[in-house]
């Protein structure tokens, strides 16, 4: 179960620090004992079998890897933002089936985007922050044009050593948004960004902190995108003003198949109207367990923006 506290205005708290009274506990998730032993059973035999290969035909190769395409409609969006573009990573996986040298498709459609700002929803790695270390220098070129921010997914926080991915990435532009968020300026419009630590496995998940840290005495920004690894914040982040949410974790299902679409995490959906916000969530780029996707491909997302049309307008 989660505790629900009061919610009030107030300031986003350090990743470790103790929850305030605007902030939001979860108990992390936890499979059976006998999952795990048998999803680390399959892991290796695939591993054996030549797993991260056909991973990266299977999967990441060209035309294989799919570019998905979005348009997010937001009330009197300002003139300077039309056609602002966010390409939307998920769920790298770094380890058995991923690694140095898998992502160059990805990084082609990345230049070919050549996007305003990247943004990545979590889970770089499976087994430890050290699956992903030999990937920094790729990483490090998957970068927008205007900025890279990035929020953490449950897999990361593993012996809770996250803070090795934040050193050796912030001096590439990337920026992990922690409970927090930025800003950045387009001409006169401002376009806002703010991330939570994973619903799951974060000490402290606030929503309202990283939505108050886009305030400023103009208020909030023309166009609000949030960051949540896990879609479950969405309906939080819409009521307190977002346009779009960005989200991961479920893979699409990763095997849509019945029974087995069931093994992982709950999928909502690609595409989710939250009213005046849109939720949408990846299908991601690694895999979980063997390197098999069925009716949920590897994903790239772009994402671009356009004022919303009038009722009954053309």
């Amino acid at each position: 179960m989660c505790r629900w506290l009061p919610v009030k205005n107030g300031s986003s708290v350090d990743a470790g620090g103790e929850p305030g009274e605007h902030q939001r506990v979860i108990a992390p998730r936890r499979f059976s004992r006998l999952r795990i032993a048998a999803f680390a059973v399959i892991e290796r035999l695939a591993v054996l079998l030549g797993g991260r290969a056909l991973n990266r035909w299977r999967n990441l190769s060209r035309g294989r890897l799919r570019l998905r395409e979005e348009w997010v409609e937001v009330p009197g969006l300002p003139a300077a933002l039309e056609g602002f573009c966010v390409v939307h990573l998920s769920d790298l996986h770094a380890g058995p089936f991923l690694g140095a040298g898998d992502l160059s498709e990805v990084r082609r459609l990345v230049g070919e985007l050549a996007p305003d700002v990247v943004c990545w929803t979590g889970d770089f790695v499976v087994h430890g922050i050290h699956n992903v270390a030999p990937m920094h220098e790729e990483l490090s070129g998957l970068v927008g044009a205007r900025g890279t921010f990035a929020v953490f997914g449950n897999h990361d926080y593993l012996h809770r050593e996250e803070w090795r991915l934040v050193e050796a990435m912030e001096p590439a532009g990337w920026r992990f948004l922690r409970n927090t968020g930025a800003v950045v300026e387009v001409g006169a419009a401002r376009v806002g960004f703010c991330g939570i630590e994973d619903p799951e496995e974060g000490k402290v998940v606030d929503v309202e902190g990283a939505i108050g840290a886009l305030r400023s005495r103009g208020g909030l920004p023309d166009l609000i995108v949030a960051l949540s690894h896990g879609p479950q914040a969405a309906p939080e982040f819409a009521a307190r003003g977002a346009h779009l949410v960005l989200s991961g974790h479920s893979h699409g299902t990763q095997v849509d198949l019945p029974f087995l679409r069931d093994l992982g995490p709950s999928h909502p959906g690609m595409r989710v109207n939250l009213g005046a916000a849109t939720l949408l969530v990846s299908r991601g780029l690694g895999v979980i367990g063997a390197p098999i996707r069925v009716g949920a491909p590897a994903e790239v997302v772009a994402v671009r923006f356009r004022p919303a049309r009038a009722p009954g307008g053309r």
